[in-house]
């Protein structure tokens, strides 16, 4: 009797926890894929989707404080994210580097602009031929903001599940 108390109450407070771990996010569907985010932030939907009424291919999710977005692209094939494209007046820095195994390349790149005074970081995922391509990536302020994130971040980023027709 006293070990069925003991597994009622270790029941519970599992249960508790997995409550409590889903408060902490919040699950935004967009038109090919789906990902969690910090439930604290606001989502700011972006490109729509030209095959789905009503849903979004890319989105940002801000961060209370605003020092923060993380972003997401995910089409349902291939496609131009101009949500975070580069303004020639910017005069960026940028730097990159590219991988591939697999048949995968990711090219991983950060962008600071004097303007904004923001460094967005990207990766961005394409399949062999080029036919399948997402992008996502984290816009912070400064080094503290994205300490300050980073592992929301990252859970953000291994959250991301894509749909396909």
């Amino acid at each position: 009797m006293h070990r069925t108390t003991h597994k009622i109450a270790i029941a519970f407070v599992l249960m508790g926890f997995s409550a409590f771990a889903a408060e902490k996010t919040k699950t935004y569907k967009g038109a090919w894929f789906e990902i969690r985010y910090p439930s604290n932030f606001s989502v700011q939907p972006s490109m729509k989707s030209e095959s789905i009424e009503g849903k979004f291919e890319s989105a940002f999710f801000v961060s209370p404080d605003k020092t923060v977005r993380f972003y997401i692209f995910s089409p349902q094939w291939a496609g131009d994210n101009a949500d975070i494209a580069v303004k020639p007046s910017d005069k960026p820095a940028v730097t990159e580097r590219t991988e591939t195994a697999n048949g995968t390349t990711k090219r991983y790149f950060t962008i600071s602009t004097k303007a904004d005074g923001m460094t967005r970081s990207y990766v961005e995922t394409t399949n062999a031929d080029a036919t399948v391509r997402w992008v996502i990536g984290i816009e912070y302020a400064g080094k503290e903001a994205y300490e300050k994130n980073k592992s929301a971040y990252l859970k953000f980023k291994q959250s991301l599940r894509q749909f396909a027709d």
